[in-house]
């Protein structure tokens, strides 16, 4: 119409600003959105971290089941304990020698799990001190320590052989697979050693692959003797010593 001038740009200009504006407001809703998704899964990740490093460490806290007997005489014991690594955050199993609740010495520490019989247990209980023994698997060497149970310390080292645990006598092997290896038989009690060598002409030291560990026993012990014997089916000895 003439004399009237329709503006058409102002219309065009405020659909475009409210498009610009719902667009903005749905960017800034996805983005809040995305960042609770986010802090949720990042806080029950941080829940169960702190759930599973709990649940070990009441583990840690408790004597939990064992294959084997744990306890000493004279109030003593050993502690088994699953714990988490303070570094590494690995799960680690030990045994503690313990009295009424004080840690006397860890004597032994290892990746969980493991066979109890590798971490270690109790081969002979004596009044002031015990074997400590680990198994490797059937036919291999068990390593043993005859350690004092008030201090943990360790005053004897080798290989298993046999023990009397009512009159306190240790027969084990020192360098085992060496030239200078040694059959020796310990009396806890009088802290007397004596080195065996009369089975050294056996047929189990000479042919046996496990040799003398295999075959040599505590055959019977008195306040004066100890009789220490091989009776196989290749050969039987018998040999008497003083005590």
């Amino acid at each position: 119409m003439p004399g009237f001038l329709f503006n058409f740009s102002q219309p065009i200009i405020n659909i475009m600003q409210k498009t610009v504006s719902i667009l903005l407001l749905l960017t800034i809703t996805i983005a809040c959105n995305e960042a609770k998704i986010k802090s949720k899964k990042n806080s029950e990740q941080l829940v169960t971290t702190a759930i599973d490093s709990s649940t070990i460490q009441a583990k840690s806290k408790e004597n939990q089941p064992y294959d084997y007997d744990t306890i000493l005489k004279n109030g003593y014991n050993l502690s088994y304990r699953i714990y988490a690594d303070s570094i590494e955050n690995d799960t680690l199993q030990s045994l503690t020698l313990v009295k009424k609740g004080r840690d006397i010495r860890t004597l032994n520490e290892t990746s969980y799990p493991m066979l109890h019989k590798s971490l270690g247990y109790i081969g002979a209980d004596f009044e002031d001190s015990f074997v400590f023994v680990q198994s490797f698997g059937s036919g291999n060497p068990k390593e043993i320590q005859l350690i004092i149970k008030k201090t943990g310390k360790e005053i004897k080292a080798g290989i298993w052989v046999d023990a009397n645990e009512k009159e306190e006598i240790l027969l084990y092997i020192e360098n085992i697979h060496e030239h200078n290896e040694q059959l020796k038989m310990y009396d806890v009690k009088s802290k007397k050693e004596v080195i065996i060598n009369d089975f050294k002409n056996s047929k189990c030291y000479k042919e046996y692959p496990e040799g003398l560990r295999s075959c040599v026993e505590i055959d019977t012990v008195t306040k004066s003797k100890i009789v220490l014997k091989i009776d196989t089916d290749d050969e039987k000895i018998l040999k008497t010593y003083n005590r």
